[in-house]
């Protein structure tokens, strides 16, 4: 978490310092819109846009990954609770055999 956390910071602070560093005035034309801007604000509004649409494209498989954590937990429990049944009949069988033999016929 804190790899992942630091790496991001690294990206972001080399985005920054490129944009920053590329502070002429670009044309932007898109259809029959267009605008002119310091190429600095448009990679950041680039990397930004990407990052946000990187996130929600990755929220389905996210949210699938979380399912299938929860179930795996379940089922995790479930087989948990099993094994210590198991060893509660085990103790049991072990204790009334030893209690038979202690018994004298």
């Amino acid at each position: 978490m804190q790899k992942t956390f630091i790496g991001i910071l690294l990206v972001i602070l080399g985005v920054v310092l490129f944009a920053l560093n590329n502070s002429s005035v670009v044309s932007i034309n898109f259809w029959k819109w267009g605008i002119e801007s310091n190429l600095s604000l448009v990679i950041i509004i680039a990397v930004t846009f990407g990052a946000i649409t990187s996130f929600i494209l990755s929220l389905p498989y996210r949210a699938k990954k979380n399912h299938e954590i929860k179930n795996r937990d379940k089922s995790i429990k479930q087989l948990e609770n099993q094994v210590r049944q198991l060893e509660n009949k085990i103790k049991y069988a072990i204790d009334k055999k030893s209690n038979e033999q202690k018994v004298p016929n």
